[in-house]
């Protein structure tokens, strides 16, 4: 179990959240986002999830999963969750949209970088909805991110960009920026984290074991001293 102060300060940091703005966490059914949309819904908020579709292999399974795990957490709440579709252009030749081979465990993790893709996420959470109201994103990025778009300038500079297209205030938090995955892991082990998703290539609605995500997986649970109860078998039911 969490830490009773721990909890307390977790708590704290969701309750300080601008009640008067639309609660917005960008949900992709893995580990960082499903920490943060039951952190935020045992602080009695009340986040909207938001799954942006851009076509990539793993998505059917992600999306399942998404589900599975939003409904663990509250009846009804993976009914509210918003699923925004883009089409990219030129990422399309990315291993990300095609079938063919993909980063395994011993790869670089620079080969898991798609340009722009939190801009593109981020610019998809915002299209919808009345545009003067002040809206709060979250996004789980890590420390672990060491992408151009996953530092906390990067995040400020879109907070400015968001707004101006908007008659009210974007903000952009990012509550696991300073914690590695297998922090993460610790913070949320309360949570029913087998349930979530972290593969680029999952087969037959599982994960596939050896993919790079995979593995960075399975170090995290290690780090984090936390056994992983990967439950995906559900994913295959449909």
């Amino acid at each position: 179990m969490i830490d009773l102060a721990d909890e307390t300060l977790i708590r704290e940091e969701w309750t300080a959240v601008d009640s008067t703005a639309e609660l917005r966490i960008l949900f992709s059914g893995g580990i960082e986002s499903a920490v943060l949309m039951g952190e935020a819904i045992e602080a009695g908020m009340e986040p909207i999830p938001v799954y942006v579709a851009t076509g990539t292999r793993w998505e059917k399974t992600e999306l399942k999963s998404a589900n599975i795990y939003l409904e663990t957490l509250e009846v009804g709440l993976s009914d509210k969750m918003l699923i925004r579709k883009y089409i990219p252009g030129d990422d399309e030749k990315h291993w990300a949209y095609n079938k063919g081979g993909y980063p395994l465990a011993e790869d670089d993790v620079q080969t898991l970088e798609i340009s722009g893709r939190n801009e593109t996420l981020l610019r998809e959470a915002v299209r919808f909805g009345e545009d003067d109201r002040k809206l709060i994103l979250v996004i789980g990025t890590t420390a672990d991110n060491h992408f151009k778009d996953g530092d906390r300038q990067y995040f400020d500079m879109m907070e400015t960009t968001l707004s101006a297209q908007r008659r009210s205030r974007v903000t952009i938090l990012t509550p696991l920026k300073g914690l590695t995955k297998s922090d993460v892991i610790k913070r949320g082990k309360r949570f029913p984290l087998g349930l979530t998703l972290s593969c680029v290539a999952p087969l037959d609605g599982k994960a596939c074991g050896v993919c790079i995500k995979c593995a960075s997986r399975a170090a995290a649970f290690l780090a984090a001293e936390v056994i992983d109860k990967y439950e995906m078998e559900e994913l295959n039911e449909s």
